[in-house]
């Protein structure tokens, strides 16, 4: 009798043990609040903010490239986003076009892609995608 409640002891220690080392894995994983900026794969710069429960203040231009040859800046900033448990964010900007920015927050990096959609002033479509990198400042 005295081995089981040994054993159920033993038991409870060992998953008491794992669930310490879920939770400090799980806060390395986090990431840190404040200040991002980096580039994009276009090399535009892109500017946001990171909070504890999202991202906002969005700053950053896409090019984009029309089928009848035009080529022209969208300019997105405001926005907001929750960030999920693994600080994955999506955020949607609608100006003269539509841009959906994706990314990651981990520790003091983020990354992500982008994708933009509009419309020549001669009607012809216009589109750009790519990625972006950003470090907290």
């Amino acid at each position: 009798m005295m081995r089981s409640s040994l054993r159920t002891i033993a038991a409870i220690g060992c998953v008491a043990a794992l669930l310490t080392l879920l939770a400090v894995s799980v806060a390395a994983a986090a990431y840190k609040t404040g200040k991002y900026a980096g580039t994009t794969s276009q090399g535009e710069a892109i500017r946001f903010k990171a909070k504890q429960l999202g991202v906002k203040k969005f700053a950053f231009t896409v090019i984009v490239d029309c089928d009848d040859g035009s080529r022209f800046e969208l300019k997105n900033s405001g926005g907001q986003a929750p960030t999920t448990d693994r600080g994955k964010f999506e955020a949607v900007f609608v100006g003269d076009g539509t841009t959906m920015l994706k990314g990651k927050l981990k520790r003091k990096r983020a990354e992500g892609t982008f994708e933009s959609e509009t419309t020549a002033p001669s009607g012809a479509p216009c589109s750009a995608g790519g990625d972006w990198s950003a470090k907290k400042q």
